[in-house]
């Protein structure tokens, strides 16, 4: 047996590792009303949005989190259930938890995931931070809020957003390279007007090269996030995204190449991450090799969580990959989508080593249609009213009498698509839709490989739920 010494001194030696980082907001902009955060009795800012509220961090070693709330807590999901955290209720408006690990949590009070759910944003310590003298840095000053801010940055320059700043704006480039966007703070977009022109997305960079973007808040956004177009050698990571607005995509990536997306949190009304290839860009550049790994997504009631599409108009989309993900809500929508809208013909995808926790319509969505976003899209509202397809896809237009093989003439195909380790672990068993444009431009070579619902392994389309038309070869096991 251990001596109340030596207890002492392990318990003293703990307390002594742990280091918890946080910042102080600009006053009026942090908020109380739903939620307080202490972590090792360090009061942390918490941030309010119209979806969710949110705390940021930085820790090492073990640290307790204590959360009080203005609500009636009779009991709390944390997600990703992955990580098998538990609460301990300490009153009827307070509980805790204990963390050892960096993690993107969601804390969902009373079974009600639109009761204003808390997001836990507990990072690692920075280690690579830019120099505040540098004059290629453009700093933002922690604790204070900058308005109105329209950032074009030009090449070899680093935006750095200190923890507790807020950044209301946007930040945009066009044909420039190495680009860093970065650090602990907020880029808000509850001011941000929808522009026709598509220029005001919070981060919005086309044919530019080398670019990295790190750990930032993106805060209420109003249209597509973090858009790149046309890029090459691009890295996503650790950013967290929280956001309930129509066309609010979390990450869209069009027409790119060699990009990686890592750790990323996405909380949005439209697609969590999309990757598309529309642009006045040559068919020959492709959309290819893409990496999205150690992330979690919820998507809310609009769009997808994983999307492939609408607008695939590059001769090719392939070699991409998503790994080891938590999905932990898709409301409507397809969990996992590829809708090819255009003539691409979109080969090489791999979804492997990711769990679903709540999907609510699709789990698998891949399919080759006529669409409002196609390339041979009709806009005309009159159209829209009378030729929309209701049913199990958004956007998709019927197609009028004696014009089959006129449209098909736009459309692509879709082949080689693996689907492995995927895990449904909790709510109901979402159906699956596999569905061509006609026997050419079709669906082909799809493996499906252990799928499981709540552990049971499913060996067949019909115990899978899956529907096919227009498809061939598609195998599970």
């Amino acid at each position: 047996m251990k001596s109340i010494f030596t207890i002492c001194l392990i318990l003293f030696a703990v307390h002594a590792f742990s280091q918890v980082t946080t910042w102080q907001a600009p006053e009026g902009f942090a908020s109380g009303k739903y939620y307080q955060v202490k972590v090792n009795g360090t009061a942390v800012p918490v941030y309010d949005t119209p979806i969710a509220s949110y705390a940021v961090f930085d820790f090492q070693g073990e640290v307790n989190v204590e959360v009080n709330t203005m609500y009636d807590v009779r009991w709390v999901d944390i997600r990703p259930l992955r990580t098998g955290l538990k609460p301990s209720y300490t009153s009827d408006n307070s509980f805790s938890f204990k963390l050892n690990k960096p993690e993107n949590l969601s804390l969902e009070l009373n079974g009600r995931i639109r009761q204003q759910p808390l997001f836990i944003f507990a990072g690692k310590p920075e280690t690579d931070r830019p120099s505040k003298s540098d004059k290629n840095v453009i700093w933002f000053d922690g604790g204070k809020l900058y308005k109105d801010v329209k950032l074009e940055l030009q090449d070899n320059q680093t935006v750095y957003i200190e923890g507790g700043a807020v950044v209301q704006g946007y930040i945009f480039a066009k044909g420039k390279k190495k680009i860093r966007i970065c650090g602990r703070g907020i880029l808000d977009g509850s001011l941000n007007k929808i522009d026709p022109g598509c220029n005001n997305r919070f981060i919005d960079l086309r044919d530019c090269e080398n670019i990295s973007i790190e750990d930032i808040n993106l805060h209420n956004a109003t249209t597509w996030q973090v858009a790149l177009f046309h890029c090459n050698n691009a890295r996503i990571s650790g950013i967290h995204i929280v956001s309930e607005s129509g066309s609010d995509d979390g990450m869209d990536i069009c027409r790119c190449t060699n990009v990686l997306i890592d750790g990323v949190f996405a909380h949005t009304k439209d697609d969590c991450i999309a990757i598309k290839s529309q642009g006045d860009y040559p068919a020959t550049d492709p959309t290819e090799n893409i990496l999205v790994k150690n992330c979690v997504f919820w998507n809310s009631i609009w769009g997808n969580g994983i999307e492939i599409g609408f607008e695939l108009y590059s001769a090719e989309v392939k070699n991409i990959r998503f790994e080891n993900i938590d999905v932990i809500h898709v409301e409507d929508g397809a969990t996992f989508s590829i809708h090819n809208a255009g003539q691409a013909h979109v080969h090489d995808v791999v979804f492997e080593n990711i769990r679903v926790e709540d999907s609510r319509q699709k789990l698998f969505d891949v399919a080759i249609f006529f669409s409002r976003w196609g390339p041979d899209g009709i806009q005309d509202p009159e159209f829209i009213k009378n030729n929309y397809l209701w049913g199990a896809w958004d956007g998709v237009q019927k197609i009028p009498e004696g014009k089959e093989a006129y449209h098909s003439k736009f459309r692509g195909t879709i082949s080689n698509i693996v689907f492995k380790d995927i895990q449904v672990v909790g709510g109901l068993l979402p159906f699956s839709v596999f569905h061509g444009f006609d026997a050419t431009k079709n669906v082909s070579a799809v493996r499906i490989e252990n799928l499981t619902y709540m552990g049971k392994k499913l060996t067949d389309t019909e115990s899978a739920k899956i529907r096919q038309q227009n498809t061939k070869d598609l195998t599970i096991k």
